[in-house]
Order: structure tokens, then C-alpha cells, then sequence
């Protein structure tokens, strides 16, 4: 029974490091004010917990994901240029390494930020930055 439960600890050991790839950092955009939290008629506030939208190379495509910081601690080993350790797990999640720490990451969409002049975007979600 003891080797038995070895085995099947060594097997999910290398399944789970298994799935780990490097990918080069390309680009880091910070919204240190974060997300629009709410509007007060058309001037956006805003939650002011930083967000990071970090732009990685990885099996010769790009992925635009984003990561949230309550505290507003970004890694310095996932600078731009850098090569680091993720794990894709289904569609549009990524775990990101800063050492042995999976760190969750989400792929951004079109729908992640909203025009702050002009009228109001009234919207359910609260992940949204402003665009560009």
C-alpha cells in the first residue's frame, strides 16, 4: 500500500509540473488606479487596486492576460524581456510562477475596458480599465 501511494504521488507530481511552459514576457501595461469601480454621471472612479496587463510569447503566439494586485506587488522577475514558468489551465486562465507560487491570471478581452470620455458605459462587470 506504501508504494502504491508513492506511485501515485510521483505520477501527479510530474503531471502537474508537466503542464508548466516558459514564456517571454513581452510587454507589462500597469493601471495603478485599477478598474473602473463605478460612475458618477460620466466621470469614471475608480477602485485604485492596481492591475497589470502583461503581454507574454508563448508557443509562438501572443496572450494578453491580466493580473490583479490588491496590494499593488508586481513580481520583478516577470519584468519585460524576462522568461517565466506559466500553466495554461482551460480556456483563458493562466497560472503565472513568481518562484514556487502559482499566481492566476486571466486572458483579456475586448470587453475588459471602456472609454472614460464620453457617455457612460453602464455594465454589470467590474473588470474594466480604461481604454486606450
Amino acid at each position: 500500500m506504501k508504494y502504491l501511494t508513492a506511485i501515485i504521488l510521483l505520477t501527479a507530481i510530474g503531471w502537474a509540473t508537466g503542464d508548466l511552459q516558459t514564456a517571454k514576457v513581452v510587454a507589462v501595461k500597469a493601471y495603478e488606479r485599477g478598474r473602473v469601480a463605478y460612475w458618477e454621471g460620466r466621470v469614471p472612479v475608480y477602485d485604485d487596486y492596481p492591475v497589470y496587463d502583461i503581454t507574454l510569447a508563448l508557443d509562438g503566439k501572443k496572450y494578453l492576460v491580466r493580473y490583479e494586485s490588491v496590494t499593488g506587488y508586481y513580481p520583478s522577475s516577470w519584468s519585460a524581456g524576462t522568461e517565466i514558468k506559466v500553466r495554461r489551465e482551460g480556456k483563458g486562465k493562466f497560472y503565472l510562477l513568481n518562484g514556487s507560487e502559482e499566481v492566476a491570471a486571466r486572458v483579456v478581452s475586448a470587453q475588459d475596458c471602456v472609454p472614460v470620455y464620453g457617455s457612460a458605459v453602464r455594465t454589470t462587470s467590474v473588470t474594466q480599465v480604461p481604454c486606450e
